[in-house]
């Protein structure tokens, strides 16, 4: 995987499974975000506010939404609802790179950590039903 050049991103965040380069914050009051990412393991979360938005650049990403397992491939996408409970994982072991829209742009505070059983840390984590509802698209592009 090629590397970004520092040019362009404001801020790199790296944790032992992903690096996450942030490029619109809210500091541009833009009302939304962009990061790209290099994911081979995320933690289980959830956005109380945010909505976001991944489209895979290169490899493969398996994305599990409140349980439920969907493989998006490059080129593809796939809507997270505010209040779903998420996390992503490389499809084929080798990090994946996604660009990450936000909506409202992403924010420290409305990262809400889960313990492995879905419990938060700070508040309760509620599991959204918008996934019934159908409003979770793999979309390929």
């Amino acid at each position: 995987m090629k590397k970004l050049d520092s040019s362009l991103y404001k801020k790199k965040i790296e944790n032992p499974n992903e690096t996450v380069y942030e490029i619109i914050t809210t500091e541009d009051n833009l009302g939304w975000g962009l990061a790209i990412a290099d994911i081979g393991k995320s933690e289980l979360h959830y956005h109380k506010k945010t909505k976001e938005f991944y489209l895979v650049l290169e490899g493969g990403l398996k994305v599990i939404l409140d349980g439920r397992t969907h493989v998006i491939l490059k080129s593809e996408g796939i809507e997270i609802p505010a209040g779903v409970k998420h996390k992503a994982k490389s499809a084929n072991g080798n990090r994946a790179r996604i660009a990450a829209f936000s909506f409202p742009a992403w924010t420290p505070e409305d990262h809400i950590r889960l313990n492995p059983y879905g419990l938060a840390h700070l508040s309760g984590a509620k599991s959204s039903s918008a996934y019934l509802r159908g409003s979770i698209k793999v979309i390929p592009l």
